[in-house]
């Protein structure tokens, strides 16, 4: 299978961006950013790490209802809000690292690609932990069965995105209340969630382990798997301005993060 991305020259050093926000809703929508922006800016391939505050991500095309135990979530103050990308919902936390790969879209491969090259990526890392783990299609990865890590993807004219979330040392016992989908048939159009048993890198290697630790072992494996380089730097003028208007014209509101089937149609750009 070809590279994703040409790393030859210039191209071989990726930025780095470990910056995260205290709200998740202005957090999604740098992702979007990230992803939006290659259409007017000549960008390096981005790799991001973050962190959320307790909160429930869903996958563009699912129903929050279905998905979710909303009053649970408003009395334990767990954020409800959605995603671009595809797929299922998630629960986020301060233990949870999520890992995100943009790059432009010279080489069009497809989502099942891109999952498994860079899902690569994490089972690299967690080798190095003494971890052994696998990929599971479509977007999984396991160990002993249990789900450490999902992904989800985005196609687009100008970029393709990839990102997951890293269950490092998640609250499990929160996660398994609040993602309580309903068992009722969903209307044609929704995603449902497909669920299976999870578990955290500090209950696998009987430690304490910190989202840095991760973030270190995730940029040595990034590194050596694609033979690039990565710097550290902030985000350009152009995505500080998109990132305002993205967040408040979408991100902050209750329609896009709660309903956010109305949206479908609003950038026709995005495949998943």
């Amino acid at each position: 299978m070809p590279p994703m991305v040409n790393v030859n020259g210039d191209a071989a050093r990726w930025r780095l961006l470990r910056m995260s926000y205290d709200s998740v809703f202005k957090n999604l929508a740098l992702e979007e950013t990230l992803a939006r922006v290659r259409r007017f800016e000549a960008s390096r391939p981005t790799v991001r790490f973050w962190t959320n505050v307790p909160s429930v991500v869903l996958g563009r095309f699912q129903e929050a209802s279905s998905e979710v135990d909303l009053a649970l979530c408003e009395s334990l103050k767990v954020e409800v809000a959605r995603r671009f990308t595809g797929g299922g919902a998630v629960f986020h936390d301060k233990g949870t690292l999520n890992f995100t790969i943009t790059t432009g879209s010279e080489i069009k491969p497809n989502l099942s690609a891109i999952h498994e090259e860079y899902s690569a990526v994490v089972v690299d890392s967690l080798k190095t932990l003494g971890i052994e783990s696998s990929f599971s299609p479509p977007n999984s990865i396991l160990v002993d069965e249990r789900k450490v890590f999902g992904a989800a993807a985005a196609l687009g004219n100008h970029f393709t995105l990839w990102h997951g979330s890293l269950l490092v040392s998640t609250d499990i016992q929160t996660l398994g209340k609040v993602l309580a989908p309903s068992r009722r048939e969903m209307p044609n159009g929704f995603v449902r969630s497909q669920w299976r048993p999870v578990t955290t890198i500090e209950s696998v290697l009987g430690r304490r382990v910190s989202v840095e630790e991760l973030q270190t072992h995730l940029s040595a494996s990034l590194q050596e798997r694609f033979g690039v380089g990565v710097f550290e730097d902030d985000l350009l003028p152009s995505e500080e301005n998109h990132l305002q208007g993205i967040f408040a014209q979408k991100y902050a509101l209750p329609e896009w993060n709660l309903y956010g089937n109305r949206f479908r149609s609003e950038n026709k750009e995005s495949v998943e």
